[in-house]
Formats: C-alpha cells, structure tokens, sequence
C-alpha cells in the first residue's frame, strides 16, 4: 500500500492536471484491509512489539511519508541548488531510489516499532515535511 501511495503522487506531481479524487471506501472494506494488514504485520515482524501503533497512527505515517517524498522529488526536479539531506541516497538521488527506500524502510518501521515510537517518527516526518515546503518556497 506504501508503494501504490508513493507512486501515485509521483504521477500526480507529473500530471497536474488530471482529477486524482477518490470517493470514500466503505468501512467494511476498510475494516477488511485492516485485518489484513495487520496479518501480513507479522511477516516483516522481526522485533516483538508490546504496543502496536493503531491503524490512525499508520495512516497518519504513510501520509506524511508520502507528502515528504513528493516534496522532496519536487524540489529535486524543480530547484537546481537544493539537495537531499538523507546520507544514506546521495545528495542527487532518483526517484526510483527515493521511492524504494521509503518503501523498505517504512514498511520495517511499521512492522517492528511501537506506537509511542510511531507517532515520535510522524512528528519528525511532518517536521520534515514543513521544512521541505520551507526550503522550496524560500528560493521560489
């Protein structure tokens, strides 16, 4: 779901002028992949975790996550003397990169922290978040 989420606002940032409104799912079906993330939860589970982070704090995460990797290909793509912070992908790196160690690194998180440690990272993403738009619009 991490990756269809990232992928999806890649094109959106490449197409701007296409509707991308969902209509709301139904909550059985909401219920449903719930239950189901929560069994595929225990196959990338490599740590025990007393207190799993609630679906909200998920949700919460995964979109904060993606408005951070939208932000961030932006403002590669669009402001030539911005480069990105994170050590471990280089200071140019591709959006293929960008998007698949989000992906590994997300889904490890969210199989393997607890929820006090969850929302601690949402709190950062958001921080990262906000200093992504800063950084983009200060050299608008």
């Amino acid at each position: 779901m991490i990756a269809e989420t990232l992928a999806i606002s890649s094109l959106m940032l490449n197409n701007p002028d296409i509707d991308f409104t969902l209509p709301e799912p139904p909550q059985v079906e909401i219920q449903r992949i719930s239950k189901l993330e929560k069994q595929k939860r225990k196959t990338f589970q490599f740590i025990h975790v007393e207190n799993m982070p609630t679906d909200r704090d998920l949700r919460i995460s995964k979109i904060l996550h993606t408005l951070d990797v939208v932000t961030t290909i932006y403002a590669l793509e669009n402001r030539n003397h911005l480069i990105e912070g994170n050590i471990l992908l280089g200071p140019y790196p591709s959006n293929e990169h960008l998007i698949g160690q989000k992906t590994i690194l997300l889904t490890l998180a969210h199989h393997n922290m607890e929820a006090a440690n969850i929302r601690l990272l949402n709190w950062v993403a958001g921080a990262t978040v906000i200093n992504n738009l800063y950084h983009i619009n200060k050299y608008d």
